[in-house]
C-alpha cells in the first residue's frame, strides 16, 4: 500500500512538472519558471485575419513593425516579373508571461498577398517583343504566420521562433498549384556563450496548407543581430492552362 502511494505521488510530481515547464518555451531556455499573466484568444479565421491586416489592425507597435520584412516575388516561366506589390500584415498578442520579473510576450504575425488585388484586370508586364501582356485570371491568396516570443536575456531583447503555419487559398477554380516549398528559420546571434547560429528547416507540403513547429533545441535570436533572418518563406507554382505559369514567393520575416 505504501509503495502504491509513493508511485501515485511520483506520477503527480512528473505531470505537474510538465504543466509548469512546457518544453521548448523561452522561459525554459532562459532557465527559469514561467508565470502566465494573461492569455488572449487567437483569431484563426483567415478571412477575419485578412480584414484585420487590410485595415491596419495590429497588437505590435507600428514603429516595431517597420523592421519586419514582408516581400513578394512573382515571376513567370518566361522571365516576366511583377513590379512593386502590396502585402498586408497583422500581429496578435497571444500571451503575456513573467520570469523573475522579466516579461515574455507571445505573438503571431500573419502576412497576406492577394494576387487578385495585384492583377485586378489590368496588370501589365512586357514580353520579349515589347508587347503588353495582361493576365487578370490568376487569383490566389498566399499567407503565412510566424509564432514567436519576445524576451530579455541579460538586458538584450531576443525573439524565439516556435511555429510557422500558412497556405494558399485558390479563388479561381481554373488555377492549379504545385511545387510547394516552405523554409523557415531563426538565424543570427544567440545569447552569450552560444554565438552565431543558423537554424533552418526545409519542407515540401503536399496540400495547400501547412503547419510546422520549430525544434525545442533552437536558440532565441537577438533582435539587433547582424545577419538576422527570422521567419518563413514560401514558394508555389501557379498554373492556368498551358501558357500562364508563375512562381510565387512570399517572405514573412520578423
Amino acid at each position: 500500500m505504501l509503495n502504491r502511494i509513493k508511485l501515485l505521488l511520483l506520477v503527480s510530481i512528473v505531470l505537474f512538472s510538465f504543466s509548469v515547464f512546457p518544453i521548448g518555451t523561452s522561459a525554459e531556455k532562459i532557465g527559469n519558471k514561467e508565470k502566465v499573466i494573461q492569455r488572449f484568444t487567437e483569431i484563426k479565421d483567415i478571412n477575419k485575419l485578412y480584414e484585420r491586416a487590410k485595415n491596419g489592425v495590429s497588437d505590435v507597435n507600428r514603429e516595431v513593425e517597420k523592421n519586419f520584412v514582408a516581400k513578394v516575388v512573382l515571376q513567370s516561366t518566361d522571365g516576366l516579373e511583377n513590379g512593386t506589390v502590396q502585402t498586408y500584415s497583422t500581429s496578435q498578442l497571444l500571451k503575456v508571461s513573467e520570469v523573475n520579473g522579466g516579461k515574455i510576450e507571445t505573438y503571431a504575425t500573419t502576412t497576406f498577398y492577394d494576387i487578385s488585388d495585384l492583377y485586378n484586370g489590368n496588370f501589365q508586364t512586357n514580353d520579349s517583343s515589347n508587347k503588353s501582356k495582361y493576365d487578370s485570371s490568376i487569383s490566389v491568396r498566399a499567407y503565412s504566420t510566424v509564432y514567436y516570443t519576445t524576451s530579455s536575456i541579460d538586458g538584450e531583447d531576443y525573439t524565439d521562433l516556435t511555429k510557422v503555419s500558412g497556405g494558399w487559398t485558390i479563388l479561381d477554380s481554373t488555377v492549379s498549384l504545385s511545387n510547394r516549398k516552405v523554409n523557415f528559420g531563426a538565424t543570427g546571434w544567440a545569447k552569450s556563450g552560444v554565438g552565431y547560429v543558423q537554424q533552418t528547416s526545409y519542407n515540401n507540403p503536399t496540400s495547400n496548407s501547412f503547419s510546422y513547429s520549430a525544434p525545442s533545441s533552437w536558440a532565441p535570436i537577438s533582435v539587433v543581430s547582424t545577419g538576422r533572418i527570422f521567419g518563413v518563406t514560401t514558394w508555389v507554382t501557379l498554373k492556368r492552362g498551358t501558357n500562364s505559369v508563375w512562381e510565387l514567393q512570399l517572405v514573412n520575416n520578423i
